[in-house]
């Protein structure tokens, strides 16, 4: 089995045909070539590393066992927030009357000096809220994305280009929820210091986290 090393060199050399499964002790496969299973490792951060593409993650076999998650290295600044109402200005807060869905944003603010892929993970309140699903906007090619991780109060994703840094700012995914309860949830966009390996953050070339301030926002369900 080959090694991060061995695979980074095989997507330099022009392997483009890649399938993800994301998840805690997901797996990384490229289409003919090799699995490699590693839990210490985000979908998105392996993807900038390899395709980030001035890489020296090393061969050699994976370890039988997890290893431990690496304290973050950040370059840069950025912010990412949750969008309460889909599109327009950033919402903090809405109000929603029944179980239709609706639509939530996740929105990068600002960045310094770029970024190469970026990463979310959106928490509520699984007594209020229920998931629906989640659309890659993709833009500034952003295009190499994770398949979304759901868990009961939930879901994890995100995407990276394939080679150089961006300065987009603006929606990068958009979330449908729908009520299931009453009350107020929070759309709360969980740490790196919470979740060191899937916290939200945006990703530097060579999977370095950029420093990344995050915004909550809260959505309130009526009957």
């Amino acid at each position: 089995m080959k090694g991060p090393g061995d695979l980074a060199r095989t997507v330099l050399q022009g392997l483009s045909a890649a399938t993800f499964e994301a998840g805690r002790g997901y797996t990384y496969r490229i289409q003919g070539d090799a699995t490699v299973r590693r839990s210490s490792w985000t979908v998105l951060t392996l993807w900038v590393v390899m395709a980030g593409l001035l890489v020296s993650c090393g061969g050699g076999e994976p370890s039988a066992e997890p290893t431990p998650v690496p304290t973050p290295v950040f370059v840069g600044t950025a912010a990412i927030a949750v969008d309460a109402v889909s599109g327009g200005a950033v919402d903090a807060t809405t109000v929603v009357t029944g179980s239709s869905p609706f639509d939530v944003d996740i929105v990068i603010l600002s960045v310094d000096p770029g970024y190469q892929g970026y990463q979310y993970k959106l928490e509520w309140d699984p007594s209020i809220l229920a998931y629906d699903g989640q659309k890659h906007l993709m833009p500034a090619e952003l295009s190499i994305c994770a398949d979304p991780v759901l868990a009961a109060s939930d879901v994890y994703a995100g995407c990276a280009r394939m080679g150089g840094e961006t300065t987009i700012t603006g929606p990068l995914n958009t979330v449908t929820l729908h009520c299931i309860g009453t009350g107020t949830s929070p759309l709360h966009l969980n740490t790196l210091t919470e979740d060191p390996a899937f916290g939200t953050s945006a990703i530097a070339e060579m999977g370095f986290f950029v420093d990344t301030a995050l915004t909550d926002a809260s959505v309130t369900c009526q009957g």
